[in-house]
């Protein structure tokens, strides 16, 4: 937690926190690491939703001084979210600027806070990039497209999209929307670069263009969602799939909080599983979604994991489904997957087609045996083939399997 490795708390009365700082020290670690970012993480056994309005408190014991500051909680971590190595407790972004509520601290303790990071200047030609995860709607050439981004500046930002190459140099104008009050930025700019990422995701950069009388405006929206952000990280619990299965992890952390978002990382891959007690409402990893994408993310036995106890704005489309029975099947196709040799394959590896043999056997092929052969022949490679098709991995790569060996598809090398 952040500064309060003393007295802390709710007083339930007043929906006020407290944060107790014994030393001097104390404090200038906890406004170095959260404070000079906008938030702070309050243990407590209490729990306010998201949104709620509080004050808090910082008691400075080695001085006998305290100081208010009124601030909005983002997440609260429950009490039973302990079993999972994390401290219950409540994220709350402040509502003050940094300089005002520095200055503040300072006058009322007589400690010199250490700088944070340099000041920016907004006519700085590049900005600092901040992390930040906000739905992004993206209008190019009167089409839409939906993103997320990964961070912003005061002059752009980079998001994941799927399966779209939009062109450097693009213009297009983009709709950011704040992921906890709902609030909206919408600006022109132009696509500056593009990277492709695995899967037909691609990761966007764009740069800004609005009016020198906006900056204010848009360095106020951009400052709040870091704040926000780090807020959100402050009560997020992180390690490595490594350390627990997944199905473990997922059961540990349905058990523990009602609602919540897991991402994992693996490689340049990412997912996100969103759940509601007893049911998924959404899952997803590049290109692919629901209980494909869940059982693909089952066989990631390395990825670094995120969650956090509370779940993102959804757009009431997706297809919902039991999160237990979902855990066991992924869990099963996992380890018939890891009994598959051509698992193992690279994903950019494609395949050459006999057509003799395809005419000979074609009539005692299933639907998935004819299209993979279909799609195989036109040149799409393992990667695209195992995303395009709708049907499990695991039935992909044992229908590719019964192909090879009747000899009408050959592996290419990568």
């Amino acid at each position: 937690m952040g500064g309060a490795q003393g007295t802390h708390g709710l007083d339930r009365s007043e929906e006020r926190l407290f944060v107790a700082f014994a030393s001097s020290e104390e404090l200038c670690d906890a406004f170095e690491r959260e404070l000079a970012h906008g938030a702070l993480f309050v243990p407590t056994l209490a729990a306010l939703p998201a949104g709620r309005q509080v004050k808090v408190t910082l008691l400075f014991k080695f001085c006998g001084a305290q100081l208010d500051l009124a601030g909005e909680v983002v997440t609260a971590l429950p009490p039973q979210i302990s079993r999972a190595g994390a401290t219950p407790g409540l994220s709350v972004q402040l509502a003050e600027p940094l300089q005002k509520f520095r200055e503040r601290i300072e006058a009322n303790t007589g400690v010199s806070l250490p700088d944070p990071d340099p000041a920016v200047i907004h006519t700085q030609r590049r900005q600092p990039r901040f992390p930040a995860r906000s739905p992004v709607e993206m209008l190019v050439a009167g089409r839409k497209f939906s993103a997320e981004t990964v961070d912003v500046s005061y002059n752009g930002l980079l998001a994941l999209i799927s399966g779209v190459d939009l062109g450097e140099g693009t213009e297009l104008s983009v709709l950011i929307t704040h992921p906890g009050g709902g609030e909206t930025l919408s600006l022109d700019g132009k696509i500056a670069n593009q990277t492709p990422c695995d899967h037909g995701v691609m990761a966007v950069g764009i740069q800004f263009m609005y009016d020198l009388s906006r900056v204010d405006e848009v360095a106020a929206f951009v400052d709040d969602l870091r704040g926000f952000q780090h807020a959100r990280s402050l009560a997020t619990v992180t390690g490595s799939v490594k350390d627990a299965p997944l199905e473990t992890m997922l059961e540990t952390f349905s058990a523990s909080a009602s609602a919540g978002t897991l991402r994992l990382t693996h490689g340049t891959e990412t997912g996100k599983l969103i759940y509601q007690g007893d049911e998924i409402l959404h899952v997803s990893t590049g290109l692919v979604s629901g209980a494909k994408a869940l059982g693909r993310m089952f066989t990631w036995t390395e990825a670094q994991f995120e969650f956090e106890p509370r779940i993102e704005p959804l757009d009431g489309n997706e297809t919902r489904f039991p999160l237990q029975s979902a855990i066991l099947s992924a869990a099963v196709e996992r380890d018939s997957l890891a009994r598959i040799d051509l698992g193992k394959l690279d994903p950019d590896a494609s395949f050459a087609i006999d057509e003799e043999r395809l005419s000979a056997v074609e009539s005692s092929l299933d639907e998935l045996g004819r299209e993979l052969a279909e799609n195989a022949g036109l040149g799409f490679p393992l990667g695209a083939l195992i995303d395009i098709l709708t049907a499990s991995d695991v039935r992909i790569y044992k229908a590719l399997a019964e192909l090879i060996e009747a000899g009408v598809l050959r592996v290419e090398p990568a």
